[in-house]
């Protein structure tokens, strides 16, 4: 997928700007609060959701409720080179319009799948550092781009785990009624658990594969990542997503194993939903030794990973938005993003000029108060 242009009007603190794209590497410059996010968030809206999650209104430049909201995007799929297709946001107070070649979306999930992009905010950075949560919803993130039945798994098995728990909350003591109910429970979520699992370590080889080679791309001194799957049920037995039977029975053993230890804590301590992803730079844990750049550097490593298998899985290249990335990397990190990225159309923002001196070929613009001069 390639976008040609795009046209914005009244987005945030944008009041006009048009573009015409590179179809390779697209760089704005300029200080925070100027209005580079805020374009790649205007892209963002065109593929059905704003990253953001804005409120309503919130899109609006202040002060102007009265305004209408307009984002046209005119792009090609690779397989149809030279047909151009558009897609018109309009909002107009609390309603919206999207229209993808003149036909209305009643929802953005409409586009799903249609139009693939890959984004990377600071946020991101969480993925490495933060809590097991979020690693767990971007590997589903991931999963349910690639196959969506894999987010209806993972509803199937939320909503056991809360029936599960709340019986495991309402016990005071030994209650034969209630540990029938738990027993019969663990077997639904060993069931349900293992389909998730799968879901997940069914893609993430592949992805863990594409980011360690970004990642020894995007360094000078040959450090090597590890990126591995964490399971609270297999723990150190090597499975794969072929391995079920194996997967069920270990699951129900280690639910039986928890059993006690769950009725004091009051919820299920064992499963899917406990599951981590674990990133190691020359075998020592990035979390709590990485640097700033190191970590950045991991967290962009994925999002390219993730280009990488929307590409080979669809068919169909996606563009990738890279907001803010080039914040504390070195000059070899910061060279490679902006030269040697070369398998997809790339959206970049910095807030340092000199990040474009050694620029080999591309569009840059200087943005200042919402407006954005291509530089010649």
């Amino acid at each position: 997928m390639i976008i040609k242009s795009l046209s914005i009007r009244n987005f945030r603190n944008i009041a006009s700007a048009d573009f015409i794209f590179d179809p390779k590497v697209n760089i704005f410059t300029g200080n925070n609060a100027q209005g580079k996010t805020n374009l790649c968030e205007a892209i963002s809206v065109c593929f059905g959701k704003s990253f953001r999650n804005p409120r309503t209104g919130e899109l609006l430049p202040f002060g102007s409720s009265d305004k209408e909201i307009a984002v046209e995007m005119c792009f090609t799929f690779d397989n149809l080179p030279d047909k151009e297709n558009t897609i018109i946001y309009i909002q107009k107070n609390s309603s919206f319009d999207l229209k993808f070649n003149g036909i209305g979306m009643k929802d953005a999930e409409e586009l799903y799948g249609a139009l693939r992009y890959v984004l990377f905010i600071p946020e991101d950075l969480y993925i490495v550092k933060g809590d097991p949560e979020k690693r767990r919803n971007y590997i589903d993130f991931v999963s349910n781009m690639i196959n969506r039945v894999h987010n209806i798994k993972l509803y199937e098995y939320n909503k056991a785990l809360r029936q599960k728990n709340n019986i495991l909350i309402n016990m005071s003591g030994y209650d034969r009624n209630a540990a029938l109910m738990l027993e019969s429970w663990n077997e639904t979520l060993a069931k349900l658990g293992v389909n998730v699992m799968c879901g997940r370590i069914r893609y993430f080889d592949m992805l863990a594969a594409g980011a360690k080679s970004y990642y020894s791309m995007l360094n000078s001194n040959n450090e090597i990542l590890d990126v591995k799957y964490e399971s609270s049920v297999m723990k150190d037995i090597s499975f794969t997503a072929e391995d079920h039977i194996k997967m069920y029975e270990t699951y129900i053993e280690r639910l039986r194993e928890s059993a006690e230890r769950e009725l004091r804590m009051k919820y299920t301590v064992v499963g899917a939903h406990r599951d981590d992803v674990s990133f190691y730079i020359n075998n020592m844990p990035a979390k709590d030794f990485g640097s700033q750049g190191q970590i950045r550097s991991i967290a962009v490593a994925l999002k390219l990973a993730e280009a990488e298998m929307i590409t080979e899985k669809s068919a169909d290249v996606p563009i990738v938005i890279l907001d803010d990335v080039l914040s504390e990397l070195d000059e070899y990190r910061r060279g490679f993003i902006i030269n040697h990225i070369d398998k997809f159309q790339i959206f970049i923002t910095s807030c340092n000029l000199s990040d474009t001196e050694k620029f080999d070929s591309g569009k840059i613009w200087n943005v200042k108060g919402g407006k954005f001069e291509l530089r010649q």
